[in-house]
């Protein structure tokens, strides 16, 4: 046995003994001896001191040479443990207090899309070997992690000052969200509020270790779990407050942190020239203390599936259930309620923007699930929203805009609610890119309920329209926010699955896309009539196809049945005789609709189940049902349209003819 492993294995048996003791005191005597026997030189000594040390954090199973069962914890055990934890939470804050490190805030510069990166490091969320009683624990802590990661995603820190992890996360105890989650405790998997944060600072240290900083202070699990990174020996545990992550870096340097279904990703950016770990790594810290060197592992209890009744950790075990779907809804469609009528689980959450919405003179909101046991709603920044949009909103308020941010607002009061034991989430396409900075979709799967083109899409089609027609200031008002269309692409490429009864909605997620069928109102017998009007069902604006169908109607001298109240500008329809429409489909004999936007398409619906032709673009959404009588042409060809219409009116004329014979 070499010198080295010796004095280790003299550490462990220290550290049995005496448990109670200061364990800065043991470092203060000893340190001398350890680096004599080491070699080390009088830099990594000085990096050594910096370390603080604490009885609570056990020394490595793997230098244990027998393995002993552990014994039954008491109450008494667990107090002890507590007052142990007190004195040294008050000891660290006294320090916190005479030795202030900085409080690092958020940089959305832009810059730092294309900064460099100085290390990866990407870890699974959830563990294989799980078991159904204990799974919620990682259900837990991946909740935790994601409330964890707001605090650091984006935090820009500068050269040469310290990161303190729980500076950045305060104190996790009280009325932050935190959920029960898995902690190493003594050699068990224990719940405890905030469990399993550690997976983040384990991260945050193996990415620091990767782009060569200083580390300041870093302490191992006192166990190792399987596949994690305290089996590479690249761990660093946590607890507030005086069990703590910290280090420094010679350059600036941004955090970010993302997730996805499967695994968390962290990642260091910088915008300075340095060395990235695909370089040789700097020398930082002794050797002897940060060795990389594969760790072993043994079984560990967890207090849902030990099954020993007389441990005082079992009355844990009244536990929640996991793996269900959460439903979060917006606007109701007939096809999307369809949909979640007949998928929807009694198990399973469900949040609703209202439960009776027509109570305050709407209906968009009337799912048919939300009558259901296990449904919340979100009422007053629903009726909010509600409120804004159709009274607080003037002639000079832009509703596209006015939208997202009440969406927002609605989107991030759901995020409170969805229960964290939830591994699968179907969401509405109004709340998405809000829910997904807000980080729900961590280490879940989801589907998204789509009813409109997505963001990059929808400015494309404004764009080429605006093109075609500059005059138009419909075509240009406004535009989403960089930030919501990158979060909006990034969340729909990670999603399941895209459902939609729009066709055009669907080809753009050829891989992920699942059709559901339009609504198509009840057949009605369309009383019979001589008058063949022409139906433009849509406002007078360009992406309706207003000035598509202007055109036609001068060159055709065409009147024209005009639904909805919206005008491009004053005397936009000159030279064209309209009236207003008023339901009046027996006068109607051709419905004609050049949109280059329509995402709910109910009037063209209608004409089709009453039997009316109709001639619209594939903006509307309606590919496959050509056989109800409706013709497609493609967006922004007026030649074909116009193509279209005249055999649409020559065929009429010849009918009319021989009728008249």
């Amino acid at each position: 046995m070499g010198k080295s492993e010796q004095y280790r294995l003299n550490v462990v048996c220290f550290l049995r003994n005496k448990e109670l003791r200061s364990i800065a005191e043991f470092s203060k005597r000893t340190k001398n001896k350890f680096f004599t026997e080491m070699g080390s030189q009088s830099k990594r000594r000085k990096d050594f001191e910096s370390k603080e040390r604490v009885p609570f954090v056990e020394v490595d199973a793997s230098m244990q040479q027998t393995e002993t069962p552990l014994p039954v914890k008491t109450r008494a055990d667990e107090l002890r443990f507590a007052l142990r934890v007190l004195f040294h939470q008050g000891y660290r804050g006294i320090k916190n207090i005479l030795f202030p490190v900085p409080f690092w805030k958020k940089d959305e510069d832009r810059r730092w899309s294309i900064a460099s990166i100085l290390a990866i490091s990407e870890t699974p969320l959830w563990n294989p070997d799980d078991t159904v009683e204990n799974k919620i624990l990682t259900a837990g802590k991946i909740e935790n992690l994601r409330i964890t990661a707001r605090k650091l995603n984006g935090i820009k820190v500068s050269a040469g000052q310290v990161f303190s992890f729980w500076k950045q996360i305060g104190n996790p105890n009280f009325g932050k969200g935190y959920v029960l989650g898995r902690e190493i405790r003594e050699g068990c998997i224990v719940p405890s509020v905030a469990g399993g944060i550690c997976q983040i600072s384990n991260a945050l240290y193996d990415v620091a270790v990767r782009s060569g900083f200083e580390i300041l202070e870093r302490h191992r699990h006192s166990s190792v779990i399987p596949g994690s990174l305290a089996e590479q020996n690249r761990d660093a545990t946590v607890k507030w407050n005086y069990v703590d992550l910290r280090f420094r870096s010679p350059v600036d340097f941004r955090i970010e942190i993302e997730f996805n279904s499967e695994s968390m990703i962290v990642r260091f950016r910088t915008l300075s020239p340095v060395q990235t770990e695909t370089e040789e790594p700097a020398d930082f810290v002794p050797e002897t203390l940060e060795s990389f060197s594969t760790r072993d592992f043994q079984s560990l209890n967890d207090c849902y599936s030990c099954g020993r009744i007389s441990c005082s950790q079992h009355s844990w075990n009244n536990r929640p259930t996991a793996d269900f779907t959460a439903w979060i809804l917006d606007e109701v469609w007939p096809e999307l309620d369809e949909y979640v009528r007949t998928q929807w689980n009694p198990k399973d959450s469900v949040i609703v923007p209202m439960k009776n919405g027509t109570r305050w003179g709407t209906n968009r909101f009337n799912w048919t699930v939300r009558t259901a046991k296990n449904v919340q709603s979100l009422f007053l920044p629903a009726l909010w929203r509600s409120f804004k949009l159709r009274y607080g909103s003037g002639k000079q308020t832009n509703r596209f805009s006015l939208n997202l941010e009440l969406d927002r607002l609605l989107a991030q009061a759901a995020a409170k609610r969805i229960p964290y034991e939830a591994s699968h989430i179907v969401v509405s396409q109004t709340l998405l890119p809000a829910l997904w900075e807000a980080g729900v979709f961590a280490g879940r799967t989801f589907d998204v309920l789509m009813t409109r083109l997505p963001f990059f899409l929808l400015h494309e089609r404004l764009n080429q329209a605006h093109t075609q027609y500059p005059q138009s200031e419909t075509l240009n008002d406004f535009r989403a926010p960089a930030s919501w269309i990158e979060s909006e692409y990034r969340a729909l490429n990670s999603a399941q699955r895209i459902l939609s009864p729009h066709s055009e909605i669907l080809e753009s997620f050829p891989n992920q896309a699942f059709a559901l069928h339009w609504a198509f109102p009840k057949a009605q017998e369309k009383p019979r009539t001589e008058k063949k009007g022409i139906l433009f069902p849509g406002s007078a604006l360009g992406r309706k196809g207003a000035y598509e169908m202007k055109r036609l109607a001068e060159e055709f001298h065409l009147p024209l049945y005009v639904l909805g109240n919206a005008i491009e500008r004053d005397g936009f329809w000159e030279n064209v005789s309209i009236r207003p429409f008023q339901n009046s489909w027996e006068e109607i004999g051709l419905v004609v609709y050049p949109a280059y936007i329509e995402h709910q398409p109910r009037q063209l619906l209608k004409a089709a189940s009453m039997g009316i032709p109709v001639i619209t673009t594939t903006a509307s959404g309606l590919a496959g049902y050509e056989e109800k009588g409706i013709i497609l042409v493609p967006i922004g060809d007026y030649d074909r349209l116009k193509h279209e219409v005249r055999l649409k009116l020559k065929a009429d004329s010849m009918e009319a003819l021989s009728q008249s014979k």
